[in-house]
């Protein structure tokens, strides 16, 4: 899925041209750049299931019935998956 590498090549310029030999394209790897887009991914999935769990507890509280509490639980066990697949992965 997609590149590991990107070739950097500037645009040509208006110029004629010149007889010296061009310095050749740097190359980006890109593997700590998906890393790190991976690792913003975890967190924004994360803080929406926090955000979710603070809804989830005030509508519970509100409310006091087994649904809202089992929506709680339910949560909370999500939560607790995500959080031990992220400690995980660091």
């Amino acid at each position: 899925m997609g590149a590991d590498y990107v070739i950097s090549i500037s645009a040509p310029s208006p110029a004629p041209h010149s007889a010296r030999p061009r310095q050749p394209a740097p190359v980006i790897a890109l593997g700590s750049y998906r890393r790190r887009l991976a690792g913003i991914e975890r967190d924004r999935t994360l803080d929406t299931e926090w955000d979710r769990l603070a809804v989830l507890v005030a509508e519970a509280l509100c409310w006091r019935d087994p649904d809202s509490v089992e929506a709680v639980g339910a949560c909370v066990a999500r939560l607790e998956r995500l959080v031990r697949e992220d400690w995980g992965a660091s």
